[in-house]
């Protein structure tokens, strides 16, 4: 269900391009999923930040995706890691260090080397808030990474001018009962 909630917004979200516009680059930004309780300064996922990191990949079967970046936080490269085997795909990793001008420097090095194509940042709602300013993303769709705390996920269309339309996703999972 979530597979083609995923697919369907990516679609519907889809900017048509043509010769006079400028070309589109979807980026997938993935807050990291659920962490699992550890007095560790950088803990892994829970079980259920793991079935998160499973439906995420699960998800975007299908997609073709240029390149994964991630953090180096255990909990962000275990939510991409089962994508990036889904994907036989390198996992690319970055580091930033709260520099404005470093975030904006590696988020342009990233949509330069991924132009038209679509590419996914999986890291702390900090870092993903200060790449979606860089994108043109509005304020009140950057604040609903914060509100579950972990497993979001929001699917940007970004055309270099600053206009970018974002769309929100939730790769939570229903809980059996």
């Amino acid at each position: 269900m979530l597979k083609a909630f995923i697919m369907a917004t990516l679609m519907a979200t889809g900017l048509s391009v043509s010769a006079s516009e400028p070309e589109v680059t979807t980026i997938i930004f993935v807050n990291a999923a659920e962490m699992e309780s550890s007095p560790s300064a950088d803990p892994g996922l829970s079980p259920g930040g793991q079935e998160q990191a499973t439906q995420l990949a699960s998800s975007l079967e299908g997609t073709e995706i240029a390149a994964i970046y991630t953090t180096f936080l255990n909990r962000a490269v275990q939510t991409v890691t089962p994508l990036s085997k889904a994907h036989d795909q390198k996992l690319d990793y970055f580091r930033i260090n709260g520099d404005p001008d470093q975030t904006s420097s590696t988020f342009k090095d990233m949509i330069k080397k991924n132009k038209g194509k679509t590419f996914v940042i999986c890291s702390d709602p900090e870092n993903i808030t200060a790449m979606l300013q860089h994108a043109g993303v509005r304020g009140k769709v950057m604040k609903t990474l914060y509100d579950k705390g972990c497993g979001q996920v929001l699917v940007v269309k970004y055309n270099g001018t600053n206009t970018a339309v974002a769309q929100k996703l939730n790769m939570n999972i229903q809980k059996k009962v």
